[in-house]
This record gives structure tokens, sequence and C-alpha cells, in this order.
């Protein structure tokens, strides 16, 4: 039996190879997704630190009754006050202005008397939509609270008063994170979904194609009628669906790890290209769970008449996987047993490799033990609807 299957597996990757829209959507589309996310990534986290750092412009009122000192602080934080003629506050109600600020008369007579004075910040949370932006204030508070230190030193200083004694307890932030952490850390949300998505899509289309593709053009006949068993002609097909998922795997995590490292400092916003143990803990992990999912494909497929019908319902599988690859990129598992899971135990052990900093065994061994009792499982079940009854007659 293992030459027809080899045969017909053989037959299945020549037909793939041959065939130029199944070769790119099996492989060049999950290659160019992997590029994609190991160069997008590090240039959109430096565009939206370059837009925290970028000047803050803000219209303001009585800027005149300002403290002069805090327009310096204001200047050293990168924010300029920009004098507003009209209703300030019409404007930011009517979301026209995400913001505004307001200095009443008597401000700097009340810092210069040790009294209490304020200013109106006005704020429209509104201004701009979901996405278009929100002010944040976190820069004006670092600023005016570092004005507000410099104004009570200069009052305990005036009072012969030590300033120690404001701080009794000094905290020190150290950051232990290794660079083989820092660089699984960047990676672990990432890679998790771009795992998904090359497992879900990686070989769909070959399955797809080999058996309801292969009903519809009625080429399915000539091979039913060799001496090949079923279990031989299912085990061809399903090593061919599987060797075509497990390429695209390999080319994805590999442009990925080569642009993530490769990438010039000046584009990569100071993270870390991604470790060697992640890209090997990816590998070792997704490839069980190819192997799931590529059962699964072959289940789905024969059932459907024609190709069309076979992509429909293949869509839920295809969430079936990409779902836990979210849930782990948002919440990573903190039990080892979580990794055992099938489908979600991949995922699970690849968050657990990049808190750990380094290639975690026992992970890796449980998730690819779950994956390979799951393609056992429901293996049987596959065979058994994968019947010359069922190919030929079955819709």
């Amino acid at each position: 039996m293992s030459r027809d299957v080899l045969n017909i597996w053989r037959k299945e990757i020549k037909d793939t190879v041959r065939d130029r829209k199944g070769m790119t959507q099996a492989i060049v589309i999950p290659l160019v997704i992997g590029i994609f996310y190991a160069s997008f990534t590090p240039m959109l986290m430096k565009a939206m630190t370059a837009r925290r750092e970028k000047p803050l412009t803000i219209p303001a009122q009585g800027i005149a009754y300002a403290d002069a000192r805090l327009l310096d602080v204001f200047g050293k934080y990168g924010i300029t006050l920009e004098e507003y003629e009209g209703d300030l506050e019409a404007v930011i109600q009517d979301a026209k202005k995400e913001s505004g600020l307001v200095f009443e008369p008597g401000f700097t007579e009340d810092v210069a008397k040790e009294r209490p004075a304020t200013a109106r910040l006005l704020t429209n949370s509104t201004a701009g939509g979901i996405f278009g932006g929100g002010f944040s204030d976190t820069r004006l508070q670092l600023a005016v609270g570092a004005y507000n230190q410099m104004i009570v030193a200069e009052r305990m200083a005036a009072r012969e008063v030590d300033l120690s004694i404001l701080v009794p307890v000094a905290l020190n932030t150290e950051d232990l994170a290794t660079p083989e952490q820092r660089g699984a850390f960047f990676a672990s949300f990432y890679l998790t979904l771009l795992v998904a998505v090359t497992v879900a899509q990686g070989g769909l289309f070959v399955a797809i194609d080999v058996t309801a593709g292969e009903k519809e053009r009625g080429t399915l006949e000539s091979l039913l009628v060799t001496p090949a068993s079923d279990m031989a002609v299912f085990l061809g097909k399903l090593g061919a669906v599987f060797t075509i998922s497990v390429i695209p795997l390999i080319l994805t995590l590999m442009a990925f790890w080569a642009v993530s490292n490769l990438m010039p400092p000046s584009l990569a916003a100071g993270n870390e290209g991604l470790p060697g143990f992640v890209l090997a803990g990816s590998l070792l992990t997704g490839i069980p769970l190819a192997l799931v999912v590529s059962v699964a494909q072959m289940m789905i497929s024969v059932r459907a008449r024609t190709f069309r019908d076979a992509q429909s319902a293949a869509t839920p599988l295809t969430f079936a996987v990409m779902i836990p690859g979210f849930v782990a990129a948002f919440s990573q598992a903190k039990a080892l047993w979580a990794c055992l899971i099938p489908v979600y135990g991949p995922f699970a052990a690849l968050g657990r490799m990049a808190q750990a900093g380094g290639l975690q065994w026992d992970a890796v061994a449980l998730s690819a033990v779950g994956s390979v009792i799951a393609a056992a499982l429901v293996l049987p079940a596959a065979v058994k609807m994968f019947t010359r009854e069922t190919l030929l007659y079955r819709s």
C-alpha cells in the first residue's frame, strides 16, 4: 500500500505545482503576509512613537495670565500654546477642536502668593472620531507635574526645609528582561496570528482541489479504478495536503525571522529581531497542528460536490483555527496543561516560550502530543468518509 500512497502523493503534488493559482494561494500569499507582518509592525510602532513625541499645539486663552516659568516648562515638553480668538468652549463642544487650555486672570499672582492656581483644560473625547484622534493629556500632565515640583522645591528652599523629606521612598525600576525575551515578546502577539492564518489557509486550496475539485472536473473516476485501496487514496491525498500546508508555514516563518533580524535599526524602532528559538518553537508546534487541520479540511471537502461548496463549508474551520490563535495572542496561558489542548495548545506553547525567553521543550512536547492525539482521533472518521461511494455520490 505504501507504493500506492507514494504514487498518489506524487501525482497530487505535481498537479498542485502545475496549478499556478493554487500555488499562489497556498505559498505566495502566506509568504507575503509573513513579510508584511515582520516589516509593517515595527514601522507602525515607530510611527506611533513619533506621533506621541511630535510637538503638541494647544489652542489657549488667557496666555498672558500664565506664569512664564510654566510656559518654559511646556516648551521643554514640546507643548506650544496658541492664542485662540473666539468662543473656545463652543468649538470644542462642536468637536471642531480636540482641546483647549484656559488661564483665568490672577493665575501668576496666585502662584506667587502660594494660593491654589487653577487652569481649565477643555476636551471633547469624540473629536476626530474613533480612529481620528482624541486628545491625550499625558504629556500635559507630565509638564504640569514638573512645574509643580519646581514650585514646591522653591517654596521648601525658602523655608530651609530639606527636600528629601518629601520623598520618603524612592522607587528604582529595573527591567530585567533579556534581549531574547524582548524579541520574543515583540513577536508573541503577531506570530500566533501568523501561524494561525498560515495553517488555516496554507493547504485549504489543495484539500478542496483534490476532493471536490476533482469531482467537479470529473477526473476522480480515473483514480478510483486503480488497484489502490480507499485508505491509500486518502493517505496519498492527505500527504499532499499536509506537504503543501507545511511548505508555506516554513517559508512564512523563515521570512518573518529574516525580515525582523535584517531590518535596519532606523526602521525597527528599537525592537529586537525574532530569536531563533521562537522560530524553532513555531515550527515544532505548527507542523503537528497543520496535520490536524489537513485532516479536518479533507473531511469537509470530501462532502462537497463542487469547489465553491467546499470553500463555503471550510469557512467555519478557518475561524475555528484562527480564534484560538487570537485568544492566545491576547491572553497567554498560565498553566502548562493548556498546551495539551488541540488547536489551542500550539499557540499557548508559543506564548510560554515568549515569556520564558527560551525554547520550552515541555510545552512543545505537550502541544505536539495534543495535535497528534487529535489527528489520531479524527483520522478513522475521515477514512470512513473517504470511500468510493462517498467520493462519487455523496453531496
